[in-house]
């Protein structure tokens, strides 16, 4: 006959074994994506490095192929085009514990695949909201993740904005559990900035060119600026839908001289234009479509070189940048406060060292890639129980 005591102690040893079970059994993962290799996706890129490294099994599902331009060389590193899948479910499914979905509207999509039905009851699913997938995609459908919230057993949205509309839209609260996209701060070098004497202050933005990024609004800012401060050059990483429009903005409000767009960049030449700039810009704001951010990436590497970032009020930012400690958030759409904040960031130059320390840590603490998977091998091993 079983103690309570006895029984207590068995429960422990359970929950101690299940806590930290990817010592005695791996996880066995298969990452459901829209595109592999994506350029633009490094943040689900390090995901599934950092578990390979933590010993636990990982195969990918890709329902595009993208080109081979610009591939991430972890990629190679790590062999993952032989993990990948592409297009069609093969008829034999890949052994997994785990289904793990990267957007909502993937999850979406696997559950109503009807030959999918009988795999998937035996496996635990888990969904990623990152952005568009809880906004954008919604405008359509706004009952469109019924039939998921009902069959999924956890939801990841990177943000408590996100996990608030998950909420509204009928989604279990026990179901949910954010969980931050996180980046590999040992690929981003720490650097104090400090005001040039007489030199060039350099601005910068990286990210795909679309509306919700803002853009516009920096170059309309950096119009405004260059009147007091003519010494300052701002650029411009990556493409998108909106290069063309920013780029004939750029003509219009003459500043060709001092705004560049140069494209896409790999990511070592990313760290290193970031390890020239001083500030970094990405005044976010809610698209026509109603897209949102959830919570930037790049302003994620930015904060982690110890660049001052401005961000905006916008969806999960404000989760990230604490205003006037490690950057400094404005309202969004307003080419006022943009300008207000960059010249002001300008006029104090013994704010950079202090905000830029503050901005390192607070990636360090939240946003880093080896606490982030622990927590997610946490939750994982938990739904697994």
């Amino acid at each position: 006959m079983f103690s309570y005591k006895r029984l207590t102690l068995m429960f422990i040893i359970f929950s101690s074994t299940i806590s930290y079970g990817h010592k005695v059994k791996p996880l066995n993962i298969l990452f459901i994506v829209g595109h592999f290799p994506s350029r633009s996706q490094t943040f689900i890129l390090n995901i599934i490095t950092t578990l390979i490294d933590k010993g636990h099994n990982v195969s990918i599902f890709s329902f595009h192929k993208d080109d081979l331009i610009f591939v991430h060389p972890n990629v190679e590193k790590y062999k993952l085009l032989n993990r990948v899948i592409y297009e069609k479910f093969p008829s034999k499914l890949p052994e997994c514990d785990i289904v793990f979905c990267q957007f909502g509207y993937l999850g979406r999509r696997i559950f109503e695949m009807d030959n999918l039905t009988e795999w998937l009851s035996t496996k635990k699913v888990a969904v990623c909201f990152r952005g568009s997938d809880i906004t954008a995609h919604l405008q359509k459908d706004i009952k469109m993740y019924n039939r998921m919230f009902k069959r999924a057993d956890l939801f990841l949205p990177v943000c408590d904005y996100f996990t608030q509309k998950l909420i509204a839209l009928g989604c279990k609260a026990s179901k949910i559990a954010v969980y931050h996209s996180s980046i590999d701060c040992s690929q981003f070098f720490f650097e104090v900035k400090q005001k040039p004497d007489n030199g060039i202050i350099r601005l910068v933005s990286t990210c795909r060119l679309v509306k919700k990024k803002g853009l516009d609004y920096a170059i309309k800012a950096i119009a405004d600026v260059v009147k007091k401060y003519p010494q300052i050059h701002y650029t411009i990483v990556g493409d998108g839908p909106e290069y063309k429009y920013l780029k004939s903005l750029v003509q219009q409000l003459n500043l060709q001289d001092k705004v560049t767009l140069c494209g896409w960049k790999s990511q070592d030449e990313i760290v290193s234009i970031l390890s020239r700039s001083h500030i970094f810009l990405l005044p976010s704001r809610t698209a026509p479509d109603g897209n949102e951010e959830g919570i930037a990436n790049a302003l994620k590497e930015a904060m982690s070189m110890g660049l001052i970032t401005i961000g905006s009020r916008h969806a999960g930012t404000p989760e990230l940048i604490d205003h006037g400690v490690s950057g400094f958030l404005v309202a969004e759409k307003s080419i006022f406060d943009l300008t207000y904040v960059i010249k002001y960031i300008i006029e104090h130059p013994s704010i950079w060292e202090p905000m830029g320390r503050a901005a390192r840590k607070k990636i360090e603490d939240e946003f880093e890639t080896k606490q982030s998977i622990e927590e997610l091998e946490k939750l994982f091993y938990k739904l697994l129980a």
